[in-house]
């Protein structure tokens, strides 16, 4: 591995540099419900960031004449077992000090013997980068759980910069990190201003001062309420039966390809024409209808405003609309909004909502305004949404710019710019 990385960086493997220690041993379920005497980090605790803070740790009862290995700062944490071999050997640094803290059954700590060579915060981030990632997922074993060896994993080899080398990479993955953390704080935000947006406009509309009551709560006088089934056309889902893919052809949707601002139709999978067109014959999306997800992950919504042809999955239902009474947009933030959560609750029996049924879409209630006043509101909810969308842009460009820094300096590739006689603290 030594020839992947600049001749002055040294290479060691982890056994050298420091020694492991184990999770939580023999503790019962009753250990782990009660208000313990102490705190426990999880796998998910560790998949969720590079840096572990206190922030949603279980509590966990602890005796103290048990030999138990507790966690301290600048730890590195892994995951040693996983449902996926993606998720093995998982890593996150310990960020803060926490008194009693341990890790649980399911992970293993690890801690560098010298932190005048060694700085946890740029291992941090090379335990996350692709060339580790690429050693030790080779090492998972198992079949419906899969588990990593902490004596295999002490032997894989890490390069060693000089520590004022270290300092710095961290530093500006560091910073990169702030923004990103940054831009996901300003969508949270944004989201919740249009939630609340959505539910006011929906309901209230715009400059009205008499109301009446209705199943969806207090409108304008002006508006009337109806089942969405009574302003569209045709509801329906897609195909039942899973077809037969293709490596190229037309694109067929399922939810996953909702998730994103825009659909990819480079990287959805394809279906013959054949297939299509017999698939088009009970379900046919076109411009202007609505895709609404319906089971897996739900309420993801979009109006088609492309021609290119395609075919949907069951996962996926298909609202045609009667555009003369309403426009598609309007009903797009309708179906994101709180007022059909709302109506969806209290039809469930559990009070969540894990799957929609056609005949729930078809008897959802709307309020109806007047088309102009439909255009109004969609153009006050396009601007909160403009805003949301421009920085959803900025995060995927500030990944992938930390995806490519990550790459570049963790391997030596790009050199930071350092003075080797530059006094770094221990």
């Amino acid at each position: 591995m030594s020839d992947l990385f600049p001749n002055n960086w040294q290479v060691s493997n982890l056994n050298d540099l420091g020694q492991s220690y184990s999770g939580l041993k023999s503790k019962s379920k009753k250990d782990f419900e009660e208000n313990g005497n102490a705190s426990f980090v999880t796998y998910r605790n560790i998949n969720r960031n590079y840096f572990v803070d206190k922030l949603d740790l279980a509590p966990v009862h602890v005796q103290s004449t048990e030999n138990q290995n507790v966690v301290k700062k600048g730890d590195v944490l892994f995951t040693g077992s996983s449902e996926t071999p993606d998720e093995v050997a998982i890593s996150s640094v310990m960020a803060i000090e926490i008194d009693n803290l341990y890790l649980n059954s399911f992970c293993f700590g690890y801690r560098f013997n010298d932190v005048s060579t060694t700085l946890p915060d740029f291992y941090a981030y090379y335990f996350r980068g692709d060339n580790f990632r690429k050693t030790v997922l080779p090492l998972a074993q198992g079949s419906t759980r899969y588990n990593i060896s902490k004596n295999e994993l002490l032997k894989v080899e890490v390069p060693i910069p000089s520590k004022t080398e270290q300092i710095k990479i961290a530093a500006i993955l560091s910073s990169v990190d702030e923004a990103i953390e940054k831009t996901e704080q300003i969508i949270e935000q944004t989201e919740t201003v249009k939630k609340g947006l959505l539910k006011q406009l929906l309901t209230k509309g715009l400059n009205h001062k008499k109301f009446k009551d209705s199943p969806i709560g207090s409108i304008p006088n002006e508006w009337s309420t109806t089942q969405l089934k009574n302003i569209s056309f045709k509801i329906t889902d897609g195909t039942h039966k899973t077809p037969k893919y293709t490596e190229s052809g037309i694109p067929f949707l399922r939810v996953t390809d909702l998730k994103n601002q825009k659909i990819d139709f480079k990287n959805t999978k394809y279906i013959s024409e054949e297939e299509h067109k017999e698939l088009t014959k009970r379900c046919y999306p076109e411009k202007g209808d609505i895709l609404l997800s319906k089971n897996g992950t739900i309420g993801l919504t979009k109006v088609i405003d492309w021609d290119q042809e395609f075919s949907i999955f069951v996962s996926l239902a298909l609202i045609k609309l009667k555009q003369d009474i309403v426009l598609p947009k309007f009903i797009e933030y309708f179906l994101q909004s709180e007022v059909v959560w709302q109506q969806l609750r209290r039809r469930s029996k559990q009070g969540t909502v894990t799957n929609l049924h056609l005949v729930e879409i078809k008897e959802l209630i709307c309020g109806v305004p007047s088309i102009d006043e439909q255009e109004k509101i969609i153009n006050k909810v396009n601007s909160i949404e403009r805003k949301i969308e421009n920085e959803k842009d900025k995060l995927i460009k500030l990944k992938d710019l930390k995806k490519g820094l990550m790459q570049q300096l963790l391997t030596g590739k790009v050199r930071v710019p350092f003075d080797e006689k530059e006094e770094v603290p221990s």
